[in-house]
C-alpha cells in the first residue's frame, strides 16, 4: 500500500473546473494521497488565474506562461515583462505551459502547417526560456510534432540552465535521453493506461527513476475507458500504477522517486504554498 499524501501531480489546468466543482475537485485529490498539484497558466489571464488558485488552496503551486497554441499569433506587446511580474508574486514554481507544436489545436482544429505559427510559436518559446532563465524558474514543455525542432532551441538558448519537465512526453528513447542529458524530466499521464500505447509502455520500461514525473493534465488527457469525463488529479494514483506496472518497478519506489523529482525540479517547500 503506497503511503498517503505522497503522490504528485505535475501538470494540470484547475482554472479549467468549474468555480463550484473545484473544492470537491481538490478534496479527492487530498483524499487520494496527492500532495503537490501544478496548475499551469496558457496566457495572462489564466496564468493569474493559477496563482490566484495556488494562494486560494494548500498544495496547489502554479506556473505562468503562454501556450504555443496561444503564440503561434505572436505573444501580446510586453509579454515578457507581463510574465516577470506575475512570477513576482509567487507561489509561481515554473514558466508554462510553454513549448511548439507543428500538430493542431486539438480544440479548435486549427492546424499549424503554415510557416508563420510555427516561426511564431519558436519565437514565444526562446523568448520564454529568456524569461525562465533570468528568474531562474524551471520550464514545462508542451511538444507535438516538433521535437527535432525543440531540442535545437533548447540547447541554443541554454535551457539546461534551468531545465524543467516536458509534460506528456511521446518521443522515442534517443530523444528522451537528450532531453535528460539537458536537465529536463519526462512527464507521463493517462495515455500510458491505454493498451494501444504499446510504445509508450515499452519506454517507460528503458528510462531512469530519477528521470520521472506523473501528471493528469486535467480536465484533459482522460484515462483510457473515462473519455466521456473530465480527468482529475485525484487519478494520478491510477496513472502512478500503470507507470510502475510498465516499468517493471515497485509503485512504492515509484511515487517516492516521482514525488523526490518533483521537489527538485518545483521546490515547493520554497514557495511558503
Amino acid at each position: 500500500m503506497v503511503s498517503r499524501r505522497r503522490f504528485t501531480d505535475a501538470h494540470t489546468h484547475l482554472d479549467r473546473f468549474a468555480e463550484a466543482d473545484l473544492p470537491e475537485v481538490l478534496a479527492a485529490a487530498r483524499r487520494a494521497g496527492v500532495a503537490w498539484i501544478v496548475t499551469a497558466g496558457m496566457d495572462l489571464p489564466s496564468s493569474q488565474r493559477a496563482i490566484d488558485l495556488a494562494k486560494e488552496h494548500e498544495g496547489v503551486l502554479a506556473s505562468v506562461g503562454f501556450h504555443p497554441w496561444v503564440a503561434a499569433d505572436g505573444l501580446p506587446p510586453g509579454a515578457c515583462d507581463a510574465l516577470s511580474g506575475l512570477a513576482a508574486q509567487g507561489p509561481v514554481v515554473a514558466i508554462a505551459e510553454v513549448g511548439i507544436d507543428f500538430v493542431g489545436n486539438a480544440f479548435t482544429g486549427r492546424s499549424y502547417a503554415a510557416a508563420a505559427p510555427r516561426r511564431a510559436q519558436e519565437a514565444a518559446l526562446r523568448a520564454q526560456i529568456g524569461v525562465a532563465r533570468e528568474l531562474g524558474l524551471p520550464l514545462v514543455i508542451h511538444c507535438r510534432g516538433a521535437y527535432e525542432q525543440l531540442l535545437r532551441i533548447l540547447g541554443e538558448e541554454r535551457a539546461h540552465r534551468v531545465g524543467g519537465v516536458v509534460h506528456n512526453f511521446d518521443a522515442d528513447l534517443g530523444t528522451a535521453h537528450h532531453l535528460l542529458d539537458l536537465g529536463f524530466l519526462l512527464s507521463f499521464g493517462g495515455a500510458i493506461t491505454d493498451p494501444a500505447a504499446g510504445a509508450l509502455r515499452e519506454l517507460v520500461g528503458r528510462l531512469p527513476l530519477d528521470g520521472m514525473l506523473l501528471e493528469t493534465d486535467a480536465p484533459y488527457m482522460p484515462l483510457h475507458g473515462e473519455e466521456a469525463a473530465p480527468n482529475e488529479p485525484s487519478r494520478v494514483v491510477r496513472v502512478a500504477r500503470a507507470v510502475a506496472q510498465h516499468a517493471g518497478i515497485d509503485e512504492e519506489r515509484l511515487v517516492e522517486a516521482t514525488g523526490t523529482n518533483f521537489t527538485r525540479c518545483f521546490r515547493p517547500d520554497e514557495t511558503g504554498a
